[in-house]
């Protein structure tokens, strides 16, 4: 099997009542890219990147498709099913940026699995439970908007509730009352500041809320910052922005630096390099949120092989982004129901995306 043509899509995903997190950023609008690749056995398999902003981490929406557009000439011809040596090519032909080359490694693995009639959890260590644990991610805004917005949750079926916070630590603490002031027996919160506060202010947040039982999400924007804290502040700790790649992880690990891990796809640069650290979590006993910084239909599908195929003691949640948005451009998507993701069998992401939803394509390669 070889790779004929790389296409590119541009899709608008409007978030539902827009997202919030720390100091202020907002996102109304994501920008994502979706890549179709093309082959002469007839099979084309499908990835997506999308980053939150050109705030958030060092990815920005315009980058995939640069990127993309300088890999391509070294991908056409290539067997997709050959996943080592297609990451190894783009290593080498583009230095760092893993969000370019996520929805190429993901696409990938779609077209492994329809070539060996499997579904992706299938060749990525096997489904380990019927249905995954959710989150909700409740958006940063006044303390009553939190509250309420975190009993809509709990009315849909989610038991773990994500309160954004990152800004003014006194407001901030008023988030977290307000947010966990419903708190029923069973439910997990976490309290994600998505690198928004200095070490101080988060000592101050963490101990002036310390009567709450809840999960520090990555309080500050330095790894050493985050350590001081997670060694000081009497809340269960967890790392996301910091754990950017494999050695990030192993970094991790060696200093006790978190309680939760969360492995988002696109950070690792696709499915691939996402596995080998969500096996090196698992063989360390570390649970884990698994997802991805954004995305719609695809991505969310790509999310869900993953997350079930994690043994259940090791994933303590995952998400369904595409369910944040107003637009969709694919059907047969992991399913949400009571708080829990169901993925089926199909074999690949098994979804079917709807080109008439996507449009014209962006680019096209070569």
């Amino acid at each position: 099997m070889k790779i004929t043509t790389i296409s590119l899509y541009q899709v608008e995903l409007p978030i539902i009542d827009g997202y919030q997190f720390a100091k202020g950023k907002r996102v109304d609008t994501a920008d994502s890219t979706v890549v179709r690749i093309d082959t002469n056995a007839g099979l084309s398999g499908w990835g997506e990147a999308t980053p939150l902003g050109p705030f958030y981490l060092a990815a920005y929406a315009a980058g995939v498709r640069t990127g993309i557009a300088a890999l391509a000439p070294h991908l056409i011809g290539r067997d997709p099913l050959r996943l080592g040596e297609l990451n190894a090519v783009m290593d080498r032909e583009l230095k760092g940026h893993p969000y370019v080359k996520s929805p190429i490694d993901v696409a990938c693995w779609d077209l492994l699995g329809q070539a060996a009639g499997l579904p992706v959890h299938a060749l990525l260590g096997g489904r380990c439970q019927d249905s995954a644990p959710l989150y909700w991610s409740v958006t940063q805004g006044e303390p009553d908007t939190m509250r309420r917005m975190t009993a809509e949750a709990r009315d849909k079926g989610y038991k773990i509730i994500q309160l954004k916070v990152g800004g003014d630590p006194v407001e901030d603490i008023a988030r977290v009352q307000a947010g966990m002031a419903d708190a029923q027996a069973g439910e997990i919160f976490l309290c994600d500041a998505n690198t928004g506060w200095t070490r101080m202010e988060a000592l101050e947040v963490a101990r002036r809320t310390a009567e709450l039982n809840y999960i520090l999400e990555q309080p500050c924007a330095l790894y050493g910052d985050c350590l001081a804290v997670r060694r000081r502040a009497p809340q269960a700790f967890k790392l996301d922005e910091s754990l950017q790649s494999i050695e990030d992880v192993q970094r991790a690990l060696h200093d006790d630096a978190c309680d939760v891990a969360c492995i988002k796809i696109t950070k690792q640069g696709g499915l691939s390099k996402a596995r080998l650290v969500r096996d090196l979590c698992a063989a360390q006993g570390i649970p884990m949120t698994v997802e991805d910084v954004w995305g719609g239909d695809v991505a969310a599908a790509a999310v869900g092989h993953l997350a079930i195929s994690t043994p259940p003691e090791c994933l303590l949640n995952t998400t369904d982004l595409n369910n944040y948005h107003s637009v969709h451009v694919a059907r047969g998507m992991p399913e949400p129901l009571a708080g829990r993701l169901r993925v089926s069998d199909t074999p690949g992401l098994g979804i079917e995306v709807d080109e008439a939803a996507l449009g014209e394509p962006h680019a096209v390669y070569p």
